[in-house]
């Protein structure tokens, strides 16, 4: 069962939360905490410069609807985040004020740990966790399937999203070893989805550098048939380069499925 709790020292105490057994705020709490624009606590995130490990380790992305005028709503995104996706967050914020801010922050989350340890523990044969080997071996492949589109970090978060509806494991609960196999199976299916949809947007790409620019065809009319061409882009390729890719990916998804 969840158990979320929340603990005050006094008015002025940062928040910190207990969520799915970790010690978490959010980048509003740190806002409201540091005297910050939420949208802006939100692009510090998003431009931190750090390994998509840590940021998968200690950042989840979060939607909440925001109330508007007359009834109407506006998701709004904001971000969940360990103690170590504080520090490294608030790494930027100077002065003394900030200095005071940052100290009194770190030891809400330590009081918080302690209270956490302090817990009666329960399900002593816990499911074996993901190790940190076989995250890398999933982030890399969850890159491998991203890389190329022009939108790379948008598929990067929806194949991360897609892992977590087909184990059922919400963020930022880590997967089990139990559910390589079907982490597996999930990720050759996006494997083949991106490839073909990959192949099919170069090939658009070929042929409109060679009929418009080089050939001098209507543009409107090429451009027409390029736009079919990937909406329809459920076709089969049986190309070499085709053939040969899908055995390189098969060789990460065993090797991620066989843990090594």
């Amino acid at each position: 069962m969840e158990v979320i709790m929340t603990i005050h020292t006094s008015l002025a105490a940062p928040k910190v939360t207990i969520h799915d057994g970790k010690a978490i705020t959010t980048t509003d709490d740190v806002a409201a905490y540091f005297g910050k624009q939420p949208h802006h606590v939100v692009q510090k995130v998003e431009s931190l410069e750090c390994s998509e490990d840590f940021i998968i380790r200690n950042f989840s992305r979060m939607i909440k609807n925001v109330q508007l005028a007359k009834g109407a709503t506006r998701e709004v995104v904001y971000y969940e985040m360990t103690k170590d996706g504080f520090v490294f967050l608030v790494m930027g914020f100077t002065g003394k004020k900030a200095a005071a801010f940052k100290e009194a922050y770190i030891a809400e989350f330590n009081r918080m740990e302690a209270e956490l340890y302090a817990m009666p523990r329960h399900n002593s044969s816990a499911a074996e966790l993901f190790t940190d080997d076989d995250l890398r071996r999933l982030t890399h492949l969850v890159w491998s399937m991203a890389n190329g589109f022009r939108f790379e970090k948008a598929w990067t978060q929806g194949i991360w999203h897609a892992l977590r509806l087909v184990t059922g494991v919400p963020s930022p609960q880590h997967f089990e070893v139990r559910q390589i196999p079907l982490l597996a199976e999930e990720c050759s299916r996006i494997y083949s989805m991106t490839t073909q949809l990959k192949q099919t947007i170069f090939e658009a790409e070929r042929q409109a550098i060679k009929r418009v620019l080089c050939q001098q065809e209507d543009a409107n009319l090429v451009l027409g048939e390029m736009q079919w061409m990937i909406e329809n882009s459920s076709q089969q390729h049986s190309s070499v380069m085709s053939q040969a890719l899908t055995k390189w990916q098969q060789a990460n998804v065993s090797q991620f499925l066989q843990r090594h």
